[in-house]
């Protein structure tokens, strides 16, 4: 039975695919942040309320103690998740899985949460931010934290180029060095942008109930694809082997629609929005 439906615009195509897997990427994190940083608040006796938007936290007075475990080893939570999926998505980009994306994107995604959070905390009182805070850390330290963070996204996006490049086996058999700019554009940048959008309208009404800092947080993967354009010019050809495991090898450029993926997060979505509007209680 085949899994993806044959469409006519190849860019389109990678970047539609690319697009739904950031999506639900973009919500397996920051729902397992959420709910990791619920379990730490609920282990402190904090009674919680769980939204599509975020999570409220009443039922105790918070304390210093509280507000580290809480913020800082909660949202701590998304670096685990980044190592777990950057090694998933190592040992799965050599083969013909459309499923690897999501994971690239989980890797992505969740290094840009932990990361985002140190750069919005080192101004802003929210997230890791609040545990610098509680912790008394002087401005110069905090901002020295956020231009270290920027610097190691900006390095990490430039470790990625690989990453990024092997992925064009689902598309093409050799991929040109004159062509991996294009396709970094159509496999990364137009979906996290596009995804950004979709995430942004998603949140109407409640888009500033953070006062746009749960946004903020997600921004800086600007930087990781600054890192992933640095020197772009040098990378060269690169050509795709078949490999035992799928028996397969594309002798052509081709893309279709994978189509599951959409039902995943048409499903997500559906139960996010319509089972956590007035909120769960945990």
């Amino acid at each position: 039975m085949p899994t993806s439906i044959k469409f006519k615009n190849f860019n389109a195509c990678i970047v539609i695919n690319s697009l739904v897997s950031f999506v639900i990427a973009y919500y397996f994190v920051v729902f397992s942040v959420n709910l990791f940083s619920i379990f730490l608040a609920k282990s402190l006796g904090f009674d919680a309320e769980l939204f599509f938007y975020g999570f409220i936290l009443s039922g105790e007075n918070w304390t210093d103690d509280k507000v580290i475990v809480v913020f800082l080893l909660g949202n701590s939570f998304s670096l685990l998740l980044a190592l777990i999926f950057e090694r998933l998505y190592k040992k799965q980009r050599r083969y013909l899985k459309k499923q690897k994306i999501f994971f690239l994107w989980v890797y992505i995604i969740a290094l840009t949460w932990f990361l985002g959070n140190v750069i919005v905390g080192a101004i802003f009182n929210f997230g890791i931010g609040a545990a610098f805070n509680t912790l008394r850390m002087p401005f110069l330290i905090k901002a020295f934290l956020g231009l270290a963070a920027i610097f190691l996204l900006l390095f990490l996006g430039n470790k990625a180029q690989r990453h990024v490049m092997i992925s064009a086996n689902l598309y093409y058999p050799i991929l040109p060095g004159r062509n991996v700019g294009n396709y970094f554009k159509h496999q990364i940048v137009m979906p996290a942008f596009l995804g950004i959008l979709i995430i942004i309208l998603f949140k109407v009404p409640y888009l500033g109930h953070f006062k746009y800092l749960d946004l903020y947080i997600l921004l800086p993967l600007v930087f990781f694809i600054a890192g992933l354009y640095f020197r772009i010019g040098e990378l060269g050809e690169i050509s795709f082997k078949s490999r035992r495991s799928t028996g397969a090898k594309l002798k052509d450029i081709q893309c279709g629609l994978a189509y599951i993926p959409f039902i995943i997060l048409f499903l997500i979505l559906i139960i996010i929005r319509v089972g956590l509007r007035d909120g769960l209680t945990i």
